[in-house]
């Protein structure tokens, strides 16, 4: 077999092999972006390798999880989320790893933490920047040996577990500012899988959308033709801060208040994000905290673009860096600046864009409410 067609032969296989994975695991896209992340996920699955999963909030970073850990050779051992923001710090290190009766106050009897019940398995930690440095550190002794202690015990228990993480944060810059340490860092990061926004891969919304859609009408089992094409341009217009999880809340909620059996601008309009104004309209409107939001994600990515520049001027030892885009009621100058100016300086403009509403200002930020009253309590914000 010639090299030409031989090469036809195994980008056919592969283009299979990423239909049959997409329909079994609902991971839906044709993007070249999705591809390189789907078939990065594909090729590391069957080995031990730590995976970091990077991406906006709703990106499909657990879906790819699942994924990974289904086409592993520990897929017949447990897979256990954990979602590291969502449980407060104290009972994060007693539900990892365990601990014995009388431990602490309700510790009634010994209980075994996540990394034991996942062994032979894997654990996949999602929000991983949200952890303390304490548990970082028993963490990180996990991943290095494998090994670690009960609360309460001086018994070593060994595990075999393979650890995928996920973050939406910046990590480089928490490991700057001291909140992560660098060695679990590189320990994490042995293989990094980036899952784009979908405002970065729109030719993938229709696909996604008639996804959704027919699999709630087949659910309700009702008639379903499908888009008009006028749909599926508003939707493609949208810039869904949400990614995939707000599209799909969107076309489950339509499918299910509205029953169409096709669906149409007029049919989506009540239930979209109120970023568009009516069809044809391209614009975000002139007042409210949509552009406030807007207008403060391009501050932030302005920001961290001419980190990444002073970054590399420093490292290469040529001229100094230029001026940072700085609002001008702080007077920030440029020999004074470090990281925590700037963090203090975006967590400041998030609180001014949500009127101080500290809930929606971590959402914008992209981090924990309770990393952001720590950071508040440090900053003098409160």
């Amino acid at each position: 077999m010639s090299e030409q067609p031989l090469q036809k032969f195994t980008e056919g296989l592969q283009h299979l092999q990423f239909q049959i994975i997409q329909q079994q695991f609902g991971i839906i896209g044709k993007s070249r972006q999705f591809l390189r992340a789907l078939e990065r996920a594909i090729k590391v699955a069957p080995t031990d390798l730590s995976v970091l999963l990077r991406g906006e909030s709703g990106t499909g970073k657990e879906v790819f999880a699942r994924l990974i850990h289904s086409l592993s050779n520990r897929k017949d051992y447990p897979l256990i989320t954990v979602n590291c923001a969502a449980i407060p710090d104290t009972l994060l290190e007693a539900e990892l790893f365990g601990y014995e009766k009388g431990a602490f106050t309700d510790a009634h009897e010994r209980h075994r933490g996540f990394f034991e019940v996942a062994d032979h398995g894997t654990i996949f930690l999602d929000e991983i920047a949200e952890m303390s440095p304490k548990i970082q550190a028993k963490l990180l002794r996990v991943l290095e040996s494998g090994e670690f202690n009960r609360l309460g015990s001086t018994e070593t228990i060994r595990v075999d577990v393979r650890v995928l993480s996920a973050t939406n944060r910046p990590l480089e810059m928490a490991v700057q500012t001291g909140e992560f340490r660098q060695d679990l860092f590189y320990r994490l990061n042995t293989v990094q899988i980036y899952l784009p926004p979908l405002r970065e891969r729109k030719e993938d919304i229709p696909l996604l959308a008639e996804y959704f859609a027919r699999r709630i009408a087949q659910h309700l089992e009702i008639p379903f033709e499908g888009f008009t094409d006028e749909a599926l341009q508003l939707l493609m217009r949208l810039p869904w801060y949400g990614n995939i999880r707000e599209l799909r809340n969107v076309i489950e909620t339509v499918m299910t208040i509205e029953r169409p059996s096709i669906i149409t601008p007029a049919t989506l309009q009540p239930h979209l994000p109120k970023v568009l104004g009516a069809p044809g309209e391209r614009s975000l409107p002139a007042t409210g905290s949509v552009q406030n939001e807007f207008a403060l994600q391009q501050q932030l990515a302005a920001i961290q673009q001419d980190l990444q520049e002073i970054k590399e001027l420093l490292q290469h030892n040529r001229a100094a860096p230029r001026s940072l885009p700085v609002p001008a009621t702080d007077h920030v100058s440029l020999p004074s600046l470090n990281l925590q100016e700037l963090e203090k300086i975006a967590i400041r403009q998030a609180l001014e864009a949500t009127h101080w509403n500290k809930r929606k200002a971590a959402q914008l930020l992209g981090i924990s409410p309770r990393t952001l009253y720590r950071k508040l309590a440090a900053y003098g914000l409160e």
